[in-house]
């Protein structure tokens, strides 16, 4: 089984645990349902791009993204999602959850574009050295950019501010 599948598995497993030992956290879980959704898709979209190619997605913007790669993260970060919520907030319906999950994954998909963007607007190939190799901290971040504005958006307007995480996952 691949790391990322038994990283998944585990994860699931250790939230579906606190939940029956009614010790879940809200936070913890609306936490772990973005970092999931964006991992996966950042991964799938990734593997599947470099696995089947085919045509550029935004080649001004990024040239190495394809649409293989945009809709097999978007498959696998939305299925990644919706596994994971069915495990951990059963009692919320399951297409509300694959709704979070699919827009939570394009959303990322979005912000990873849109950082992209930013650096060729600016004629800068990194965003900073913190991280060697790998295109800067915002690389590694920009895709959780509009998932947190989103998820913190759902929380608040079906909550309130005071209950966003229960607000993302309770229905």
């Amino acid at each position: 089984m691949a790391l990322w599948k038994q990283l998944l598995l585990s994860i699931c497993v250790l939230l579906a645990a606190a939940v029956a030992w009614g010790r879940f956290d809200a936070g913890l879980g609306a936490g772990a349902f973005l970092g999931i959704v964006i991992f996966a898709t950042d991964t799938g979209a990734y593997f599947m791009g470099r696995q089947i190619g085919g045509e550029k997605l935004a080649p001004d913007i990024s040239p190495g993204k394809t649409w293989s790669g945009a809709i097999g993260g978007f498959a696998i970060g939305t299925l990644a999602g919706l596994v994971l919520w069915l495990s951990v907030v059963p009692a919320s319906p399951w297409w509300i959850g694959l709704i979070l999950a699919a827009t939570m994954s394009i959303l990322g998909q979005i912000g990873d574009l849109t950082e992209s963007f930013i650096k060729r607007r600016f004629r800068v190939k990194d965003s900073g050295d913190i991280i060697p190799g790998h295109g800067g901290l915002m690389d590694r971040l920009d895709s959780l950019t509009f998932g947190v504005i989103f998820l913190f958006l759902v929380g608040w307007l079906h909550a309130g501010f005071d209950q966003i995480a229960a607000g993302f996952l309770f229905w």
